[in-house]
């Protein structure tokens, strides 16, 4: 037996199962999740019930029980989200452990039932909805909500603004702006442990969170990005950060200002520039914008945003286009980001009664 069998086991599974516990009662599966990354759960934002809640998180698979603890895992805070471990063999007693220190609840999946695949059996609202809309209306859907992701960024940034303070030679707005592209830098690998080399680049920290993996060194995709992160503050140390993006923002047409926004950060390849400009570079430019009540640098940065050409497809824009029923991904970086905004508002949790893209069946 191998893990692949437990895979094949879990994505068997129909919404309406009932996984029994271990340690007794059983848990609603409502809806079995999305495949997980490099590192980290097998699975990622499932949708269980266990009678009284509703419970989103993360799951784990393994064949025995025991592997939670063979694996590490119980040492490992990439895992404190899972909120059940599946496995074949329970072959221990005591429940494993969070590295938290919380327990977790186990599914042995010989003692489920599988429900053969019926595809009449799931039809989610928007899965009714979407394929009878027209395309201009699906596209001006899916920009609104991109729109409010980037107003929402946009208000992280005011209140991160008003908590920042200037660090020589840097001023209030970099500080705040170097955190979150470093953050950025680790969109998809490890995002807290960016944010914290870039604290540390900055003088706000000394200390550094362990790399995911729990390697000694980060891996080398990651070595060359920080290596990349310091040669860019080292940069902005001179000419200043917020100072070096601000007049690309003025130019007169979208092209060249998103030229001159990738050029300010080289030597980041254009996809990683991309995905800095469009989800920490115009909302951090549309927050300044609100704070100094500047209109126009508002509707700059608003523009280049709906201009923004689409972004590298990742895990959330392909399972949205899938739940969607969409043709192809979105051709815009805005609509690319009105899946995400579905997807963490409502569709994660699948709260389908009051999500955008669904509601209007209900």
């Amino acid at each position: 037996m191998s893990e692949d069998e437990v895979a094949r086991r879990w994505w068997a599974l129909q919404p309406g199962s009932l996984l029994p516990l271990s340690g007794g009662g059983s848990l609603l599966l409502l809806f079995p999740g999305r495949p997980g990354g490099r590192c980290g759960p097998d699975v990622r934002d499932a949708v269980l019930h266990d009678g009284t809640q509703e419970l989103v998180g993360d799951v784990e698979l393994h064949v025995r029980a025991s592997d939670w603890q063979a694996h590490g895992h119980q040492s490992d805070a990439r895992y404190n989200n899972v909120i059940l471990h599946v496995v074949l063999i329970c072959d221990q007693t005591l429940p494993p452990r969070h590295q938290d220190g919380s327990p977790l609840l186990v599914c042995s999946l010989y003692d489920a039932v599988i429900t053969p695949a019926d595809s009449s059996s799931v039809c989610w609202p928007c899965q009714r909805l979407w394929p009878q809309m027209a395309s201009e209306e699906r596209t001006h859907l899916l920009t609104l909500a991109g729109i409010l992701r980037f107003e929402e960024k946009a208000a992280h940034f005011v209140r991160a603004l008003r908590l920042a303070e200037a660090l020589a030679p840097f001023s209030t707005y970099d500080v705040c702006l170097i955190q979150a592209l470093a953050e950025g830098l680790g969109y998809g690998r490890d995002r807290r442990f960016f944010r914290a080399c870039g604290q540390r680049l900055l003088g706000l920290t000394n200390h550094l969170p362990e790399p995911e993996g729990h390697s000694l060194s980060p891996p080398p995709l990651d070595a060359a990005r920080l290596r990349t992160l310091s040669l860019l503050i080292a940069r902005w140390s001179v000419t200043g950060a917020w100072a070096t993006f601000r007049p690309a923002l003025s130019s007169k047409t979208t092209r060249r200002a998103i030229a001159e926004l990738r050029a300010a950060l080289a030597p980041l390849s254009s996809t990683r520039s991309d995905i800095l400009i469009c989800n920490v570079i115009l909302p951090f430019a549309y927050a300044i914008a609100l704070t100094e009540a500047n209109t126009a640098l508002a509707e700059q940065a608003r523009q280049i945003y709906l201009s923004y050409p689409a972004l590298p497809t990742n895990q959330i824009t392909r399972a949205m286009s899938r739940q969607l029923l969409l043709p192809s991904e979105p051709r815009q970086a805005c609509q690319q980001q009105g899946l995400h905004h579905i997807y963490q508002e409502t569709c994660r949790a699948k709260r389908c009664g009051i999500c955008m893209a669904g509601k209007k069946l209900l």
